[in-house]
């Protein structure tokens, strides 16, 4: 009987995707430098040659031009590359000073969220689980999509941004999605799901997920 034999990482022989080096420039630079030999500095910072060479260890036909590809071709602006260096604008897991000022949000944001834990975050706010910031949404359909799991109901939590921000709740402006450190559950509501679920499609892929950005917001 012939045994299959397991995909082990991305063929040394073949180039790589731009999906593909999405997902790895995010773990190396949101989750888990170390296992690729990375220096980050407080900013989020890494050398860029650093970075090709990383990817150049997994794949010899690797070039700066995929790596820029990513960077100023996506969908939406995950990372930036600023003199030689690269990082991510968002999504990380551990703790650095992006060195953004805060900004005016919109009226209300959205958050994504597990049914089930829609109670304890109405009790008690919210605050980043596995990232350094919360990340919220600019449509609820959007947050909608991004709550979705398999087997799971999700849900969407309205942000009264406005009244928070008038508070002294910061919120900061990263590009596709608005970030911030925590919100008291007094700005907090359960959006009806009526006013996003009619007309809904199946949940794609949630690499391919944006967070509904529309406009820019001033600096404060």
């Amino acid at each position: 009987m012939r045994t299959m034999r397991r995909h082990r990482g991305p063929n040394p022989r073949k180039r790589m995707t731009p999906r593909t080096v999405s997902k790895l420039l995010s773990l190396m630079l949101r989750h888990k430098p170390d296992e690729f030999g990375l220096q980050v500095d407080r900013h989020g910072f890494v050398d860029l040659d650093a970075v090709v060479r990383a990817f150049q260890g997994r794949n010899s036909q690797f070039a700066l031009e995929d790596l820029e590809k990513v960077v100023y071709d996506g969908e939406k602006p995950r990372f930036e590359i600023v003199d030689n260096r690269i990082r991510a604008r968002y999504g990380h897991s551990f703790s650095i000073d992006l060195g953004l000022d805060p900004s005016a949000p919109p009226e209300f944001l959205y958050k994504g969220v597990d049914a089930a834990d829609v109670e304890r975050l109405l009790a008690e706010g919210l605050t980043p689980d596995d990232r350094d910031y919360v990340h919220l949404s600019f449509d609820a359909d959007v947050a909608a999509r991004l709550s979705a799991r398999p087997g799971r109901q999700g849900a969407v939590i309205n942000i009264a941004a406005t009244r928070a921000h008038d508070a002294g709740v910061h919120f900061y402006d990263c590009g596709p999605t608005i970030l911030t450190k925590r919100v008291p559950t007094e700005f907090l509501t359960l959006e009806q799901a009526s006013t996003w679920q009619s007309d809904l499609p199946s949940p794609p892929a949630r690499e391919n997920m944006t967070y509904g950005r529309r406009r820019r917001f001033a600096r404060r």
